[in-house]
């Protein structure tokens, strides 16, 4: 969710006040210790020197259990910290370069404990009682898709190194973004070239830019000139635009993400608010394949990418075809779905972005108009559907199904521009789709 409040209720038993819990929740760093008879929470943040600030808020008594939130706002960039006596605190987000970002950003699916046992201290007890996320609801509300896995692939590396992962990838109804490298992209036979466009056109995948060189190595005329023309030479080589970049060795910085996104209209995909929001995480590879392994298994949300998916064993940075198979299968059994990075980055954008018109409204059914920047969105509608209730796209004249929610409220997605019809309780009636 672009906006979204998180309400935490914990305790913390320590036996040396030097010990300490280290909370990462979107966008934040927070620690949380005991001082005399009480709790605080430290909330810290990057300056542009360098310096860490930070703010203090005491979340009660030490004896008592912790009850406070955490306000995600990725429109300011900003996160509001809530104890249960009214008072707050407002810090930016942790990393500086995430608090730059040019465009607005969106909490990530997951928070993160750290238990910190120092000094002489010989126990640290952390209970934690409960989690809950909310986020203003109206009768429609565009909400953030948690099924939703971005994945993608530097390079691509020779064919028969990733032809095989990738076949695999779409038997299963997958996706995901290429970062085409232009020096690989310049030695692609013509048929090669034609698999990869297929890919792109065919198979719903993404193009992205995989830029040849270190874009922090080079003077920042040189690197936007760099950058202007790899991206031209992406789109002309594959024929779309392409919607996300990187560099050689991940060694690009908020200066590069500012400029591609307001003069190409890319998405960076590094940094904090992207495969970096964890140290050493976001690449897919044999060598990270422990932290994988179980996060795929549990069905965490953490973008991914990875260079070859096909040799057994893999090259340095990529993945065996054994592990990668079990990644995507993981991911299936949890009814999940690996996508692009943009389509990733869409949906939860559009959780700001999108807006809906209604166009008719009675005790038995509604109709709307969905606004989402040309991207599709997922919707909750806040009603108490019955057995029979239908949804309808008019635009497409085709009825669809839904998620029914344990409030009794639907779920699905919509597209940009379409109108939809909802029944209530249609009963025994059958209804036509009507046209838009």
């Amino acid at each position: 969710m672009v906006k979204c409040t998180y309400h935490i209720s914990m305790d913390i038993k320590m036996d040396n006040l030097h010990s300490f819990v280290e909370l990462n929740s979107p966008g934040s760093k927070l620690v949380i210790q005991e001082i005399n008879d009480g709790t605080i929470l430290k909330s810290y943040f990057e300056s542009s020197s360098g310096d860490i600030g930070s703010e203090i808020i005491f979340l009660g008594d030490a004896a008592e259990k912790l009850d406070f939130e955490i306000m995600f706002d990725g429109c300011s960039k900003t996160n509001t910290i809530f104890a249960k006596d009214g008072k707050y605190i407002v810090t930016p987000f942790y990393n500086f370069e995430r608090q730059r970002l040019p465009y607005i950003d969106f909490s990530n699916g997951y928070l993160k404990f750290t238990s910190f046992l120092t000094g002489k201290g010989r126990y640290l007890h952390v209970n934690i009682y409960r989690i809950s996320q909310r986020a203003d609801r109206k009768f429609i509300t565009a909400i953030g898709d948690r099924t939703l896995v971005p994945f993608g692939l530097d390079g691509p590396h020779v064919r028969n190194t990733t032809e095989k992962g990738i076949r695999y990838l779409n038997s299963k109804d997958n996706r995901g973004t290429i970062w085409f490298d232009i020096e690989l992209l310049e030695q692609c036979s013509d048929s090669d070239l034609e698999y990869l466009r297929k890919l792109v056109v065919n198979n719903s995948w993404d193009a992205g830019v995989h830029y040849s060189e270190e874009l922090n190595s080079l003077p920042h005329e040189q690197a936007c000139k760099v950058m202007d023309e790899g991206y031209s030479y992406v789109y002309e080589k594959i024929g779309r635009k392409p919607t996300s970049w990187c560099s050689m060795r991940n060694r690009d910085n908020i200066t590069h993400a500012i400029y591609a996104y307001e003069n190409l209209g890319m998405f960076w995909r590094n940094g904090a608010s992207g495969i970096h929001a964890e140290r050493d995480i976001g690449n897919l590879d044999d060598d990270t394949w422990a932290w994988w392994e179980p996060a795929s298994g549990a069905g965490m949300v953490y973008p991914a990418f990875t260079h070859e998916l096909d040799l057994e064993p893999a090259i340095k940075y990529s993945i065996s075809c054994s592990k990668f198979q079990n990644w995507v299968d993981n991911y299936n059994s949890n009814k999940m779905t690996i996508v692009s990075f943009f389509e990733y980055n869409r949906i939860g954008r559009n959780t700001y972005d999108a807006s809906f018109d209604i166009l008719q409204y009675t005790e038995s059914f509604f109709v709307f108009r969905a606004h989402t920047k040309g991207f599709d969105a997922l919707v909750n509608v806040n009603i108490s559907a019955g057995d029979n209730t239908r949804v309808c796209d008019n635009t497409l004249e085709q009825f669809f199904s839904y998620k029914l929610e344990q409030d009794k409220s639907i779920t699905f997605r919509v597209k940009n521009n379409h109108i939809y019809s909802v029944y209530l309780d249609s009963g025994n009636k059958e209804y036509d789709c009507p046209v838009d």
